[in-house]
């Protein structure tokens, strides 16, 4: 009888059938449990980190304190997350998927092109403030951090995009706006609100925003909108 490493070549046949027909579910079922309860934690490091950043901004917060929150080793914080960039980044991509999906819902509810195009603006200024906020890094922090975001931003750029598109094509449906290229003008929107923005930080040593700052951006961001809507309903 043929013999594989001392074993019988049948009893070893059998053992192969048993562990991927028997006992397959129940290597799949643990596996699949072992990846939730690592997205779950993912998701608890994420959301813990989310607040103290809200707090205290990066720079002034450490990894040991957010694995001292969790009740987590430092060496479990450093398994999920290398270092405290990767996990900003983590918590800047979530909170630009919850404004996305905030937006989106939005417009799905609301069909007046005019009131989304300045909810957008409005929740927009709110998703900015709340950044800086979430940061409060020196400027020149930021600029060292900036390559790590570079893809995010452009996915943001480009979800934020489709977003105005969506609006404006609601608009030239209804007869409201006429645009002969919603992409190019949707670009030309963005960039202009992103000028707004960058005023306002553009002299600061610190990435923060002061209520005061906040209303007056506001005030300069709602007039330039409701400028631009005028232009779009020009026939």
């Amino acid at each position: 009888m043929l013999l594989i490493n001392n074993v019988n070549f049948s009893d070893h046949l059998n053992n192969l059938v048993r562990r991927n027909v028997i006992f397959a579910p129940f290597y799949k079922m643990n596996n699949t449990k072992s990846i939730s309860e690592k997205t779950d934690r993912v998701q608890m490091i994420i959301e813990a980190s989310q607040k103290r950043f809200g707090l205290f901004g990066v720079e002034k917060t450490s990894m040991r304190e957010i694995a001292d929150d969790l009740k987590l080793s430092k060496a479990s914080l450093y398994y999920y997350f290398p270092d405290k960039e990767s996990l900003y980044k983590a918590v800047v991509e979530k909170e630009q998927a919850e404004f996305i999906s905030n937006i989106s819902e939005r417009i799905s509810s609301l069909n007046e092109p005019e009131q989304l195009l300045l909810e957008y603006v409005n929740s927009r200024l709110m998703y900015f403030r709340s950044l800086l906020n979430l940061s409060r890094l020196r400027l020149e922090a930021f600029s060292g951090l900036k390559p790590v975001f570079l893809e995010s931003i452009k996915m943001f750029k480009e979800r934020e995009k489709d977003i105005i598109k969506r609006i404006f094509e609601k608009g030239i449906h209804n007869r409201i706006f006429f645009i002969s290229d919603t992409d190019e003008t949707a670009s030309l929107f963005l960039d202009l609100l992103r000028g707004l923005r960058v005023t306002v930080v553009n002299e600061k040593k610190t990435l923060v925003i002061e209520q005061e700052e906040f209303d007056l951006l506001l005030e300069k961001t709602i007039a330039f909108t409701k400028i631009f809507i005028k232009g779009l309903k020009f026939k």
